[in-house]
């Protein structure tokens, strides 16, 4: 259909534009993302941007976005070898946007979600404890959240319903 063949066209010109000159931004990262959860396409876009994002290492958001898409890769990944290659890496980069800045908002939430998922031989159960709790401390001082943040909210408060006994 049209809408179709118009979306992916939309990607595609979406790529060229950020993909030479790393003007995306941070909301469109957080969208992005948001729909790379349920978009393979989408996810493969984000993964292309954010690996060749020379910012990323300057950003503790960039970094956790870039850890929590490869994630997303590992999950979309229908070889096991590369899972659990994408898997590795999302644990460290992810550890490392959290060292870059322990009360960014984006990385603990992003960890969170990694920690809950994950399979356990790549999970955390200290680091999760502990974001959780740094998180809580997080929604309490922010009032104007925005939509992605209400949307990444709910999902959080969904793991620590199913987490507790």
């Amino acid at each position: 259909s049209f809408y179709n063949f118009y979306e992916k066209n939309q990607m595609i010109l979406f790529l060229i534009l950020f993909s030479h000159n790393n003007l995306i931004d941070d909301v469109t990262i957080r969208e992005m993302y948001q729909e790379a959860t349920r978009n393979e396409e989408t996810c493969e876009t984000l993964y292309e941007l954010l690996k060749n994002d020379s910012s990323r290492n300057l950003s503790s958001s960039r970094l956790a976005f870039y850890g929590a898409t490869l994630t997303l890769m590992a999950n979309f990944s229908k070889n096991p070898v590369k899972k659990m290659m994408y898997g590795k890496q999302a644990d460290y980069i992810l550890d490392q946007s959290v060292i870059m800045d322990p009360k960014n908002f984006d990385a603990r939430t992003l960890r969170i979600l990694f920690n809950a998922k994950a399979p356990s031989i790549l999970s955390n159960n200290s680091e999760l404890k502990e974001d959780l709790y740094v998180f809580d401390q997080l929604k309490k001082d922010s009032t104007n959240f925005a939509k992605y943040n209400k949307w990444i909210i709910s999902i959080i408060n969904d793991v620590q319903t199913d987490l507790v006994p």
